[in-house]
């Protein structure tokens, strides 16, 4: 039987449009993967764009700590260099020695030796100001300086400043930064040595 040139062009039509749809197919598919494949690369280059800000954060964070405890580390220095000065040791020495019992004791010294109480007070109230508020790690403080000794030499001549002016303010934080170590272990050579006192292990 012989087929008619319409049949054999709707065949061909056919036949064409079935070829046409299959690369469709394959086009959009190898589209897809590729783009999938773009998307990939640049999830990717997001992840490592990520990383790199995590590492450079990181990086800052550290250095930012570290200049952190340089700056407190400088501040510590600062303030002991001032503390180990003539006229500081002068002054711990004059309130070690005058051994008061009671503001009236303390007012019964020359003004110089009441100077030396007030230098002495105000150096602890400072340094019990940066504890507080934490620039100071307490255990630097307790390592480095005589608290529980500068408060008891002290304390009869605070507490008398309170109780005659009705105000707890006078060297608040210096009775805070006292009451902290004497609460706390802080391995300080002189809490190891009160310790072993206490403890009756000292043997010389």
């Amino acid at each position: 039987m012989l087929l008619s040139p319409l049949q054999v062009n709707l065949g061909a039509i056919s036949t064409d449009t079935s070829i046409l749809s299959s690369i469709a197919i394959i086009l959009g598919s190898v589209f897809v993967v590729y783009q999938i494949s773009q998307d990939k690369e640049m999830l990717a280059a997001q992840v490592r764009a990520a990383d790199a800000n995590a590492e450079q954060a990181r990086l800052t964070m550290k250095q930012f700590l570290q200049n952190s405890d340089l700056a407190t580390m400088d501040l510590v220095m600062r303030i002991y260099e001032f503390a180990d000065s003539m006229e500081v040791q002068r002054s711990y020495f004059t309130v070690i020695r005058s051994k008061i019992a009671s503001l009236e004791d303390y007012e019964r010294l020359p003004e110089e030796k009441q100077l030396a109480f007030l230098q002495v007070a105000s150096l602890f109230e400072s340094l019990g100001f940066l504890v507080e508020k934490g620039f100071v790690k307490a255990e630097i403080v307790d390592d480095m300086f005589a608290t529980k000794t500068a408060w008891e030499m002290t304390k009869p001549f605070i507490l008398g400043m309170r109780q005659r002016y009705a105000t707890e303010d006078y060297y608040f934080f210096f009775e805070r930064l006292f009451n902290r170590l004497s609460k706390t272990d802080t391995g300080s050579i002189t809490g190891e040595y009160l310790a072993k006192k206490a403890n009756g292990k000292l043997t010389g």
